[in-house]
């Protein structure tokens, strides 16, 4: 197979294991979207860690105040303990390896959560995706990438994405 066949496979595979887990997802974003958030918090911070995808891979929400610091440490961990993001048996299956598994998962995941935060999840406060180390975010209300220095500044604003 071709490298560019090997992308859309795997490809294919991901979002076929994501179409599964999508119902648990929604469910746990329509139970967020009930939550009502301390008077502090000013966005909701949503990150993954996927250095390597496996049965500790996190997708954690935060709720954030204006200097863009934790109102609680407990946060929101999507679908843990039920279910792994992105299976081992695709992330490490070697003829993978020259496409950049990771790279390439994390994209899908930032479609996928972006896709389904639009349709279920929190209205009330602007929300944003991203890895954990990034200073780069998806502003899930509309999808564009932003900064961290301008979601700060935002929230310091008191502004909407």
């Amino acid at each position: 197979m071709s490298e560019d066949e090997n992308k859309k496979e795997f490809v294919e595979r991901v979002r076929r294991h994501f179409e599964k887990i999508t119902p648990r997802l929604n469910k746990e974003m329509a139970m967020i979207a009930a939550l009502s958030w301390d008077e502090e918090a000013r966005f909701l911070l949503i990150e993954y860690d996927a250095s390597q995808f496996s049965d500790e891979f996190f997708v954690a929400l935060w709720a954030m105040d204006a200097d863009g610091e934790p109102v609680d440490r407990e946060g929101h961990w999507f679908l843990k303990g039920r279910t792994v993001v992105v299976p081992s048996k695709i992330y490490d299956d070697e003829k993978y390896e020259a496409i950049e598994p990771g790279e390439v998962a994390s994209e899908l995941l930032e479609q996928w959560f972006a896709q389904a935060w639009r349709a279920h999840g929190h209205k009330g406060l602007p929300a944003y995706l991203g890895h954990h180390d990034s200073y780069f975010k998806i502003d899930l209300a509309t999808s564009e990438q932003v900064n961290w220095d301008s979601i700060v500044a935002r929230a310091k604003a008191g502004l909407a994405p």
